[in-house]
Parts: C-alpha cells; structure tokens; sequence
C-alpha cells in the first residue's frame, strides 16, 4: 500500500469531487422526495399570501405541506404533498386559510366525492381564497363613498395620538404576540399529538357511551336509596328524642316513690356487706365437712364408717359380750 505522500493528488481530488457530488445527489434527493406521501396540486384564483413550507390540513390535523407556487396563464398552481392515508375524492375541496394574526397561512383540504382526483389537481371551481381583490375594491367603492371623511379623518387624528402615547405598550404587545406565535409554530407537532389524543379519548367516550349512561341510572338509584335511607334514619331520630323525652317524664313523676325504694335497698347492701365475713366463716367450716361426707359415701349407695376396738364401749360392756 503506497503512502499518503505518494499518491496521485489529482487522482485523489477527482475521488474528493465524486464524494462531494454523491453527498449532495443525496441530501438533495431525500428533500425533494417525500416518503409516505403523494403530490397534488390545486388551482387558485390567487395566493392569498400563501407562501412556499405552510402546512396542508384536514380537520385541523397537518397532513402535508405546500411544496411549490406558479402563475398558470390568470391563475395560480399550488403543488403541494399529503399524507397517502389520505383519500382525496373527486369533489375534494380546498380554501387558503389564516393561521395566526402575523399572516401564516395554511392550505384547508375538505375531502369529498368518490373516485379520484383527476390528474391529482383540484380544479378552481372547488378553491377558494380568503379575499379577492377585485371583489373587494367593487363593493368597497360604493362604502367609502357613503363614508363621511371629516368625522373619520377626526378619528384617525385620535387614534394616531393614542398609539403615539402608547408605542412602548404597543411594542411590547407586538412582541408577546409575535413570540406567542412562534412558540406555536415551533410546537406545531405537540400540537398535533394533543389533538390526536383528544380524539382518541372523545372516540373512547363514545364507545362507551352506553355504560356511562348505565353508570348514571345505578348512580340514580343509589342516590334514591340513600335518600329514603336518610328519611328513616330521620325518622329514628325523631321517635328517640320522642322516647327520651317520655323517660325523662317519667323519672321526674316516680322521682319520689323510687327514692325511699333506692334508700332500702342501700341499707340491705350495708347489711349483706356486714355478713360477708360470717358467710365466708361458714363456707370455710363446711368445706371439710362436705368433703368427707363425699369420701365416705364415693364407694357405693351406702356410708363408710370406722370404729375402732378399743375405746369405743365400755370394758363391762364387751366383757358380757365377749367373756
């Protein structure tokens, strides 16, 4: 393998230049073609201020971009891609829109009809455009003449002194309102992703639909239940207090009769609180004497007793007994 120092310079800058040409055939290749999307194009009666980059929308949902203008004879031709999910009928319709006060615009496609697009373009009986110029200088004519110029030359000398007095507020306002709007150009795709989220959950809604409307009818119930449960707990609540009342009536009536009963009936605790010690005394006593009754008569349906020989008769006795 020959050193760097050794090439062919010439050879090597011919391979440098096929290099280049081969990167820019690529970058140019991949911006011109679109991937996933199908070229159309439609006429208008004029741009509206609908510049070359602005989005193409259905529904309010981006779905491609305006890809180029140019003059056809008195109208214009705007190319432009969308997305192939996209079906554009026959009768499909498109209107240059205002996006933003700054003066973005966008192309609105309202797809319509059966079939396809005839050679892909959207004829100009179906485009329209948010203005025309002739249109608007015919019927503003006949206006401005009815109008009476020294009240609103009156009035342009007021306005032009209240901006004068508020320009740095005004400037301000421009400001906020200019990066308002880039702030929503450059998140035009979360934009987007919110939307298709929000769709996502109306379309779950309405699916289900039908079990939120069961949801509500047992939640009524519920409701109607613990509503006629309350109306008896109240009425619980009532008769108690009811029943209080009558007790404490009647404690106050027999107040007098059960005091003298409340007065013995202390004086025969104190009594069998004295004969506590008494009645334990006999309990002590005839516990021996149960349990040797229980000894002697454990064997049989008859006493056991022991006598002993001696001690128990007199000697006289056992001597006639015995001798």
């Amino acid at each position: 393998m020959k050193p760097i120092a050794a090439r062919d310079p010439f050879k090597l800058g011919l391979v440098a230049l096929a290099a280049g040409a081969l990167v820019i055939g690529l970058v140019v290749f991949f911006s011109v073609v679109s991937f996933g999307t199908k070229s159309y194009s439609a006429v208008l009666a004029q741009t509206a201020g609908l510049r070359v980059g602005e989005d193409v929308q259905v529904a309010g949902v981006p779905v491609g971009q305006v890809t180029g203008i140019e003059l056809a004879g008195d109208t214009v031709k705007v190319s432009f891609n969308a997305s192939k999910d996209i079906r554009l009928g026959s009768e499909t319709r498109a209107a240059v829109k205002v996006a933003t006060l700054l003066g973005t615009h966008y192309l609105q496609l309202t797809p319509k009809g059966s079939g396809a697009l005839p050679d892909d373009t959207i004829p100009l009986g179906q485009t329209s455009v948010p203005y025309n110029l002739q249109d608007v200088l015919e019927k503003g004519t006949s206006r401005i003449e009815a109008l009476d110029a020294d009240k609103l030359a009156q009035a342009l000398t007021a306005m032009s002194a209240t901006l004068t007095g508020s320009g740095d507020d005004l400037g301000q306002a421009l400001t906020g309102v200019s990066r308002l709007s880039s702030m929503i150009a450059d998140r035009s795709s979360q934009t987007t992703d919110l939307l298709r989220a929000a769709r996502s959950v109306t379309d779950q809604l309405s699916e289900g639909s039908t079990d939120l409307l069961a949801l509500m009818q047992q939640t009524n119930l519920v409701v109607s239940e613990v509503t006629a449960r309350r109306a008896a707990i109240h009425r619980l609540l009532v008769e108690s207090t009811r029943l209080s009342d009558n007790l404490v009536s009647i404690v106050d009536a027999t107040k007098g009769d059960l005091q003298p009963a409340l007065r013995d009936f202390k004086a025969a605790l104190a009594t069998l609180k004295a004969q506590d010690k008494q009645l334990k005394g006999v309990l002590e006593v005839m516990a021996p004497a149960v349990r040797y009754i229980t000894n002697a008569t454990g064997t049989g349906p008859w006493v056991d007793l022991y006598l002993p020989d001696q001690g128990l008769t007199p000697n006289d006795v056992q001597c006639k007994a015995g001798c």
